[in-house]
C-alpha cells in the first residue's frame, strides 16, 4: 500500500489565549532575529545593544551594552539596567569601582542574587548576566549609563530614540516517538512539546512530510499515524523545532522482519529447552547403568557382617577351608574384601583384606 494515501491536510489547532500573549510579547524579536547591534547615536556618545536575546528555562542569558564617546575627556562613573520601562527603578547597578548592587520595585538594596553586570564601567563596555532564566525574565532590557559629560536630558533622549533588548526565554522542543504493532497496522505516535509549542513533522523514510492525525492542547501538540503491514523499512522521524532550537528523534523499521524474527526467537528457544532436556536424561542414565555395573562384580556366598578391622566368625556347613569374594560396607563407602576362612572346631573364623581391583 503507497503511503501516498497519508498525504492529506491536517485540522486546524485551536491556540489557547495564553499563547497569544506569549507570542504578541514576542512579536517584535521574531522580526528581529540577527546578531548584529543597532546603536543609538547622540550628540555627545553612541549606545549599541543587540535588539534580541534569546535563552532557555532554567539556562543563562548575556544582553550586552556598549557606550562610546566621540570626547576623549569623557569619563563613565556609574551604569544600571531596568526592565520593560525607560524611566522605571532599575534592579541592579555597577559603579566604575566594580561595586555591584541589587534593588528591588521599593528600591531597596538585596544581597546579590541572579543577576550580574559583567565587564568594566569605565570602558563602556558591558553586559547584563542572567543565570537560572525563568519564564518571569522574559521582557526589554534597558541600559543606562552615568558619565561625566553626559547630561541627563540627553540620555533621556537616547533612550526614548531604541527599544532595548528583548529576552526571550523559552524551552527547546522535548520529543517522544514511539511505535506499537496494532491489528496488522504500525501505530506511529509522535509528541511534542516546548516554549513557545515547537512545530511538529513527521518525515518517512525519504525525509517527506507525512500528514497525519494531530490533537494539541495547551501543553503538548500529538501527532499519529497507522501505516499498513508490511510497509516501507528505514528511519522514521519526529521532528520539532520553534525559536529555541530543533529536536528530532528517529525510529529505524524493519517491518516486513519483525513477524518472522519472532518465529525463528521461539523455535530456537524450544530447540534450545529440548536439547537441555536430552544431555540431562542421558547423564542420568549414565550414571544409572555406571552405578549398577560396579555392584555386580560382587557376590554374596552367604549372609555375614563384614568388619574391616576385627574377624568375623560364622557357621558353615562345609568343614573344607575355602575363599570367598563379599561386598562390604564401611564408612559410607564400598569395597570388596578377600575372605579367608580357617576350620576350628565346627566353626570358621574369618579373615579379610581388601581385594584389588
Amino acid at each position: 500500500m503507497s503511503l501516498s494515501m497519508f498525504y492529506r491536510h491536517s485540522p486546524l489547532i485551536h491556540i489557547p489565549p495564553w499563547q497569544l500573549l506569549y507570542w504578541a510579547a514576542l512579536l517584535q524579536g521574531i522580526f528581529a532575529q540577527h546578531k548584529e547591534k543597532k546603536c543609538s547615536i547622540s550628540s555627545t556618545y553612541t549606545l549599541c545593544f543587540l535588539p534580541e536575546v534569546l535563552g532557555t528555562v532554567d539556562g543563562d542569558a548575556t544582553i550586552p551594552c556598549d557606550l562610546t564617546f566621540p570626547e576623549t575627556d569623557g569619563k563613565i562613573t556609574y551604569m544600571s539596567w531596568t526592565k520593560n520601562d525607560t524611566k522605571g527603578l532599575s534592579f541592579i547597578q555597577k559603579y566604575d569601582n566594580g561595586v555591584v548592587s541589587h534593588l528591588n520595585r521599593e528600591g531597596t538594596i538585596k544581597p546579590p542574587k541572579q543577576p550580574d553586570i559583567l565587564g568594566n564601567v569605565s570602558s563602556g563596555e558591558v553586559s547584563l548576566k542572567i543565570r537560572k532564566l525563568k519564564l518571569s525574565d522574559v521582557g526589554i532590557y534597558y541600559c543606562w549609563f552615568l558619565a561625566s559629560n553626559i547630561k541627563k536630558s540627553e540620555t533621556n533622549n537616547g533612550f526614548i530614540g531604541n527599544n532595548g533588548t528583548m529576552l526571550v526565554v523559552g524551552e527547546k522542543p522535548k520529543i517522544s516517538f514511539v511505535k506499537q504493532l496494532m491489528n496488522g497496522t504500525i501505530d506511529l505516535t509522535c509528541k511534542g512539546s516546548g516554549i513557545p509549542l515547537p512545530n511538529l513533522d513527521l518525515l518517512d523514510t525519504n525525509g517527506a512530510k507525512l500528514h497525519s492525525r494531530k490533537k494539541s492542547d495547551a501543553k503538548e501538540i500529538k501527532l499519529q499515524i497507522n501505516l499498513p503491514e508490511p510497509a516501507s523499512a528505514g528511519k522514521y522521524t519526529c521532528m520539532g523545532t520553534n525559536i529555541h532550537g530543533e529536536t528530532r528523534v528517529e525510529i529505524i523499521l524493519g517491518i516486513h522482519n519483525e513477524s518472522m524474527f519472532v518465529t525463528i526467537g521461539l523455535i530456537a528457544g524450544i530447540v534450545f529447552l529440548a536439547l537441555i532436556l536430552v544431555t540431562a536424561l542421558t547423564a542420568s542414565i549414565y550414571s544409572r547403568r555406571k552405578t549398577l555395573g560396579k555392584r555386580k562384580g560382587c557376590e554374596n556366598t552367604s549372609t555375614c557382617k563384614v568388619s574391616p578391622s576385627s574377624p568375623t566368625t560364622l557357621e558353615l556347613p562345609s568343614q573344607n577351608t575355602t575363599s570367598v569374594n563379599v561386598c562390604g560396607t564401611s564408612s559410607g563407602q564400598e569395597a570388596t574384601y578377600e575372605i579367608l576362612r580357617a576350620t576350628s572346631s565346627g566353626k570358621e573364623t574369618i579373615y579379610e583384606t581388601l581385594c584389588t581391583a
